[in-house]
């Protein structure tokens, strides 16, 4: 079976606002995941909630560039 190209493929606009929102939510759970952990003390979940928000941070970024129409 081949493997399909998706390089090319353009997502809708749709698709890039339901990115933005799971993006922000993604984000706001890994805040609270992060206060949770800063204030028990555990230092490898700050860490993923730290990595967990800087990625989620960033995607949301980039689908709202691109809600915008901006390409990169």
């Amino acid at each position: 079976m081949a493997k399909k190209d998706y390089s090319g493929k353009q997502l809708s606009t749709k698709a890039h606002r339901v990115l933005l929102i799971v993006n922000v939510v993604v984000f706001l759970a890994a805040v609270a995941l992060l206060v949770g952990s800063i204030r028990h003390d555990e230092t490898v979940s700050v860490v993923a909630a730290s990595l967990v928000m800087l990625v989620s941070a960033g995607n949301a970024f980039m689908s709202g560039l691109r809600l915008k129409g901006k390409k990169l």
